[in-house]
Parts: C-alpha cells; structure tokens; sequence
C-alpha cells in the first residue's frame, strides 16, 4: 500500500511539473505586457470608442484645409508652457502667428487654419483652460474670431470656431488626454533588453545581451520566422532586404528606412524603432492565409517617422534640402517642441539636426517630389514624437504624435477599420502613446 500511494504521489509531482513547464513557455515566450493587452485584446480603448485617424498635440497645420473623415484627437500641447501656441513657451511664434502648437492665422484669408478645416466626426479634446489672455493675443483676428476669442477652455474655443462652419463637428471634452511617444530607453524596457553597456570606472561591463540590435517575437506560434528585415551594406542603418516577412513585434536599434516595402503578414508587422524611420513610396501587403483583410503596419520610432523626404530638391521653386527645410531650417522650426527633447534639454533645431544627419546616411534616400508624389497610404499605423510627409495622396489610417507636418491642403485622412480587429502595438503601454479619460 505504501508503495503504491508513493508511485501515486510521484506521478501527480511529474504531472505538476510538467503543467508548470508548460505554463514557464507560455508566459516566456510572450512579449512583455502580453498579459495587460490581453484585457482589452490588445486594442487601445480610445481608438475603440473613437476611431480617431488622428491623434496629435499639433492639428492645426496637418488639419488646414485637410478633410478629416474620422474623429481626431488632440490637446495643443496642454500641460506644457507651449500649450496652445503661448508665446511665452518659447520659440519665435505666437498662438495666431505661426506657433505650430497654436491656430495660425492667414492659412486663408481672414481664417485660421483650423477653420479651414472638414472634419467628419468627433473631436476629443481635454478639460484644458487657458492661462493666457487669449483675446489679447487675437487682437488682428477679425470680429467674427470674437466669441472663440473669449472663450475660457480650449473646448469652448473649438465650439465657437466650428459654429462657423456648415458642417460642424461635435467637441468632447474628457479629463484628461495623453498623446505622445515611448522613448528608446521605454522600447528596450518593453522589450526586456536591458541599456547598451556602461562601463563604468570599476571596467564592469553592462547587463548581457544589452548588445542585441534587435528582438523580435511573433504574434502566435502560427506566425512565420521574421524575414526581409537587415543592416544595410553600410550597417549605419537596417532596411528591407527584400520581401519583409513579419507577424510580430519588431525592435530595431538604430534608424530604419523602408523603401517601396512588400508586407507579407497575417494580423500586422509593428516595427519599433529607437532612431528615426524613413519611409520611401507604397507600401504593399501580402497575406499569407490568402486574405488581405487583416494585414498592416504599424510603426514607432523614439525619434521621427518621415514619409517621402530627402535630402536633394528636384522642385525648381526649391533648391535647398527638403529634409532640411522640415527639421532644421523651417520657419517654424524654433516651437516644434517635444516632450523627450525637452527632457535631453534640446532646442526643437538640435533634435532635428540629429535627425537630419541619419537621413544624410542614406545614399537611397529619395524626396517626393523626385518622382510620383500622389502616394496612397491605407492599414498604416504612425506613432513617432515627430511625423512627417511630403506626400499628397491620401492616408488611411491612424497617426499618432507630439509634432505632425503633412503637406497642406493636400491629404484626405480616415481611419482604417483594421486596427480594431488586430492587436494595435501589444508591447506598448496605453500610457505610453494614447490614453483618453
């Protein structure tokens, strides 16, 4: 009897250790965080309930005679000293007078740039009252700017802009709003890879595997080995090599340029970069189960995503570098402010020269107006402190970023409806990129 309630008792160890073996794989063979995005699958719950294709602190420039299908999120950078364009935040701007983060004026005339604006739908905003004399400001604007410019809130002020306009689009105040981006150092932490080494005095070296230039996991045991993704010959960045083969969640250390790239995934590629990413022509998507339905591609940078820009001008009006004139050289280059350049206490000209120099990298870099620059965009997914295009076709989509500059008046945006049926950047926290109260 003993012995066989001690072969029992060995079989239940076995069984206990073979459940836990498995429940080890399980859980380590997922990405950090699998666990929180699993509660709402992971699909942010304000692109959920708003199905925003914009979510930016700075709408005026990219909304001014753009039609926005979708609702849009924003909040004119409130919570900075740069909130809606102040003048007192820094740069060479006001609020009404080229700010990025105000409402320009002269984008038409006797209009700001946000009353040129056509948008579908809703417009989420949050509880944000000014603490600057707005009126005072406003004083060129003509009479009809007047019940806007006693506005209170930054609600209020919308309200009263869009009751100008025929169609006007409803405003919701939440209590808070955060739109922004992770940094490099949020990217390797999400992805469990510990800082580039350190060295300190005593000659210790860093954590191990804090020199991996990458880390990818697949989104299910389904999904293909990662392909088509590599450092260029020069390895002073990571590119497409051919079709790129991915059904995950990518990191890349470093800056990434994707040209013309063929997207063969099931439920999305979403590729996190921590230098900037450069983006050159269509994209182009392949399914592997025969559908196309789900397929998409989302990207993050710590840094930048620009769309179309390159160094060399091919418009005559223009012989100075594009890419230049966006980050560097612009005229309202001084008030693109950012939160993680203000945290490395650097001037919006210093980040983007840092920006510039990694484009200036690559010899394939191309701008828009070199070639076809009526360039569609759909199942695209952009979240970068910074995004930029010189692209004029229409985008499909959802952006997601601090400081947005498309080409004015020349882009249609809507969200695209995939990005609620596929797991939206699983490795990321809501609070590191969207959240709505």
């Amino acid at each position: 009897m003993a012995t066989r309630r001690l072969s029992n008792l060995n079989h239940i160890l076995w069984l206990l250790s073979i459940g836990l073996a498995a429940a080890c794989l399980l859980i380590f063979s997922k990405p950090p965080f699998a666990q929180e995005t699993a509660e709402h699958n992971g699909l942010n719950p304000a692109i959920a309930e708003y199905e925003p294709a914009l979510a930016v602190r700075t709408p005026t420039c990219i909304a001014c005679h753009a039609k926005i299908q979708s609702s849009l999120i924003a909040d004119f950078g409130y919570g900075e000293r740069y909130f809606f364009g102040n003048r007192a935040g820094g740069g060479k701007f006001g609020t009404f007078d080229g700010h990025i983060y105000g409402d320009f004026f002269g984008g038409e005339p006797n209009q700001t740039g946000w009353a040129t604006a056509e948008i579908g739908k809703n417009v989420i905003v949050p509880q944000a009252e000014f603490d600057f004399d707005l009126a005072a400001t406003g004083s060129k604007l003509p009479r009809e700017y007047k019940p806007a410019l006693q506005a209170k809130s930054l609600a209020q002020y919308l309200r009263e802009l869009e009751r100008l306009k025929p169609a006007p689009a409803a405003i919701i105040e939440r209590k808070s709003v955060f739109i922004g981006a992770p940094d490099a150092a949020t990217l390797e932490a999400r992805f469990g890879i510990a800082p580039p080494p350190q060295r300190a005095e005593s000659g210790r070296a860093g954590d191990p595997g804090s020199d991996a230039k990458t880390k990818y996991f697949k989104t299910g045991s389904s999904s293909p080995p990662l392909g088509g993704i590599g450092p260029s010959p020069s390895s002073n960045y990571f590119t497409n090599t051919g079709e790129v083969v991915c059904d995950g969640d990518l990191l890349v250390r470093g800056t990434l340029f994707l040209k013309q790239p063929v997207i063969t995934t099931n439920t999305g590629c979403r590729i996190y970069a921590t230098g900037p990413v450069f983006l050159q022509g269509a994209v182009t998507y392949k399914s592997r189960n025969g559908s196309a339905d789900q397929a998409n591609l989302q990207l993050v940078s710590a840094k930048a995503i620009l769309l179309g820009l390159g160094d060399k001008s091919c418009d005559a009006a223009f012989k100075d570098s594009p890419l230049s004139r966006r980050l560097v050289s612009g005229l309202a280059v001084s008030t693109y402010m950012t939160r993680d350049a203000a945290k490395l206490s650097l001037t919006p000209s210093q980040w983007g020269e840092a920006i510039y120099a990694e484009g200036k990298k690559i010899p394939e870099l191309e701008d828009a107006g070199c070639r076809e620059d009526n360039v569609y965009f759909s199942r695209l997914l952009l979240n970068a402190p910074q995004v930029h295009s010189r692209y004029k076709g229409n985008f499909k989509g959802l952006i997601i970023a601090e400081v947005v500059l498309f080409r004015l008046g020349k882009s249609n945006f809507a969200f695209d409806p995939v990005f609620k049926s596929v797991p939206v950047l699983p490795i990321l926290k809501d609070s590191d990129y969207l959240a709505v109260k």
